[in-house]
């Protein structure tokens, strides 16, 4: 990962509710804004990176844009999951659940079959939707085999994570949360 590309990890944090923000809106477009000036020479990680720091600025139609361009350059079945799910997550944060809906899909079927290493992270970003979707028994259903996953996985922040998603997907259906 470049310098850049790191930066602009270190620039998204996800909120309480579950999204992707800015913690410096300003110094991250720029990196963003750079990083786009030289798309054409980014590689698909680089592209998608790029695309998910627009989705935290709130640039979702562009968001869409570069993600997918990063779908279409995606030259591995696991970069391709990712630009499914980031480009769903652009979909989705605006409101474009119907849109979303199929990217997420098409990714979990394409990890169940090509690269299961990145299932979690694929149905993590759908029980999310479902919640959106107010299909919150569903996210249920789907958080809870991810937090199994992520537990075998044994990474704690991926495991905090899907326990702070499921206990909004159980605050939605009323039940106790976590």
């Amino acid at each position: 990962m470049s310098t850049e590309q790191h930066q602009i990890t270190e620039l998204i944090a996800t909120g309480s509710d579950g999204r992707m923000y800015a913690t410096e809106p300003e110094r991250l477009r720029r990196l963003v804004r750079s990083e786009l000036a030289r798309a054409s020479r980014l590689s698909p990680p680089e592209l998608r990176q790029a695309g998910v720091g627009l989705i935290a600025l709130g640039e979702y139609t562009r968001a869409q844009r570069v993600l997918a361009e990063a779908l279409d350059r995606a030259d591995t079945p696991h970069r391709r999951v990712a630009a499914l799910v980031n480009l769903g997550d652009a979909h989705r944060y605006p409101g474009g659940l119907a849109e979303a809906e199929p990217l997420y899909r098409e990714a979990i079927a394409l990890a169940r079959a090509e690269c299961p290493g990145a299932l979690h992270f694929a149905l993590q970003h759908y029980g999310k939707h479902l919640i959106d979707a107010r299909r919150p028994h569903r996210a249920v259903e789907v958080l809870t085999d991810v937090l199994a996953m992520r537990r075998r996985l044994g990474d704690p922040a991926l495991v905090a994570s899907t326990e702070e998603a499921l206990s909004a997907a159980r605050a939605a259906v009323g039940e106790r949360t976590i």
